[in-house]
């Protein structure tokens, strides 16, 4: 695959003058080292960075330029994507893999495809810009890649990793937890918020890494937690890094004068490849600016120590039975199937022709604390639910049941309180559930935006009552 890489950069560039000359120009590009947090950074000085995209959104196939050259790539559930030369380039070789439709960028459903992509592209590492944390193009779904090595904290994290499959023990990571075969650490130099992951599977590989993004806040009104990620194959096995994002702008971005440093970080920058558009910024950066930068950006202290300890934190698993009916309609988020039915017949249950005494779909990921939906129930309207859900014969219909975690199912109670009350309610329903008390308030799955009140209380009352 190398080889149809090459030939594919190789055949681009030698029709496209425009570009080709950006690439040749990065050979000759200023670059330095600083020491920073444990690494050297590596600075480049890129003033042709910045793209003007003047024609609508420029990943979507109608508004390719005449020059561009696509290499069709295929993700799962038959999402189809096109390679393309990146034609603001921070590395040599530098690919955009975008869908072929104009789709939001979110990486739900799409790390399978981005590990899938790092196994195609096998000097490759593949990365991925959360829509507030570096990327141009929000609106259009799409990762990055370029040939290895060029990241100081994708050779650390190589080199760490490496030991780890060797059983080697640092004192730069720390062992975090795992899901089957995969592996979660914490890097504890550099910048904060930085965990890096291996497996043997992908879909081992996917469920960590999601469990991950579960135990993040979301920022209100945004659609996935601020973060970049990075994905690669090394000695036959996935290995992937994630740095966790407080900011997508630095303070600097928007100072006047001696104070303003036009950087604003995306994925190479969170790994320690600094790309700097203004030349007159390049000779003036020092350890203390970067400390500044990447400050600013990170995922703050507190929230990071509150990660940690939601990554470890385990809950009580609870049955709910959320639904009962001759007939229920439902969805699996994962499977991409659609909307399904389940029916009651001959006194049992009746899926797609074949009688089941008990029918369970386990959630794709662990619920380690507010994990996302994994099945919608279709009624009057679509509830969310997130964790297992469950089909069983009661009272001669079919039973729905949703297996999740206490805490989750705390939050979409409380979360339909007034704020005020939600802290004490937490603490009276949490006990009254360890009691094994039947409890008979509202459970309707997960609202459309459990506010940060409610994961407040959840999190505040957690250590009072376990």
């Amino acid at each position: 695959m190398a080889t149809d890489i090459d030939k594919f950069v190789h055949d681009q560039l030698s029709v496209w003058p425009a570009v080709a000359a950006k690439y040749r120009n990065l050979k000759g590009t200023r670059t330095r080292t600083l020491p920073f947090g444990g690494i050297l950074v590596t600075l480049q000085s890129n003033p042709g960075r910045v793209p003007v995209f003047d024609h609508g959104c420029p990943l979507c196939e109608e508004n390719y330029l005449e020059q561009q050259h696509t290499l069709p790539f295929e993700g799962r559930k038959g999402r189809k994507y096109n390679i393309l030369v990146n034609r603001a380039p921070i590395f040599p070789n530098h690919l955009v893999i975008t869908r072929d439709i104009h789709a939001p960028q979110t990486i739900w459903h799409r790390f399978p495809d981005m590990l899938d992509l790092a196994a195609y592209l096998e000097n490759y590492i593949v990365f991925y810009n959360s829509p507030n944390s570096g990327t141009t193009v929000p609106g259009h779904a799409h990762f990055q890649a370029c040939p290895k090595g060029y990241m100081p904290l994708e050779r650390a994290a190589e080199r760490l990793l490496r030991g780890a499959k060797a059983g080697q023990a640092s004192d730069e990571m720390e062992f975090i937890t795992s899901v089957r075969d995969a592996q979660l650490y914490h890097y504890k130099r550099f910048h904060r918020g930085i965990f890096l992951l291996r497996a043997q599977t992908a879909k081992s590989m996917a469920k960590l890494f999601y469990r991950l993004l579960d135990c993040m806040n979301l920022v209100a009104e945004e659609t996935e937690p601020r973060f970049n990620a990075y994905a690669y194959c090394s000695e036959g096995e996935f290995r992937a890094m994630v740095t966790l994002r407080g900011s997508s702008h630095p303070r600097c971005y928007f100072a006047i004068g001696e104070e303003r440093f036009s950087i604003l970080p995306g994925a190479a920058d969170m790994a320690g490849f600094v790309v700097v558009p203004r030349p007159e910024d390049f000779d003036r950066l020092t350890p203390e600016v970067l400390e500044r930068i990447f400050g600013d950006v990170t995922l703050p202290a507190q929230e990071e120590e509150r990660l940690l300890w939601r990554l470890v934190r385990t809950q009580p698993r609870l049955e709910v039975e959320i639904e009962s009916g001759e007939e229920i309609a439902f969805e699996i988020v994962s499977d991409g199937a659609g909307p399904q039915k389940v029916r009651f017949q001959d006194g049992r249950i009746d899926y797609n022709g074949v009688l089941y005494d008990e029918l369970v779909f386990e959630a794709v990921t662990i619920s380690t604390l507010f994990a996302e939906p994994s099945f919608h129930i279709y009624g009057e309207g679509t509830r969310r639910y997130a964790g297992t859900l469950k089909f069983l014969v009661k009272d001669g219909k079919v039973q729905a049941v949703n297996i999740l975690g206490m805490e989750d199912y705390l939050l979409s109670v409380i979360s339909l309180m007034p704020p005020q009350e939600q802290k004490e309610r937490a603490l009276a329903l949490r006990k009254a559930l360890l009691s094994g008390e039947k409890i008979s308030h509202p459970y309707i799955g997960l609202t459309e935006k459990a506010d940060s009140a409610a994961r407040a209380a959840i999190d505040e009352t957690w250590g009072q009552t376990l």
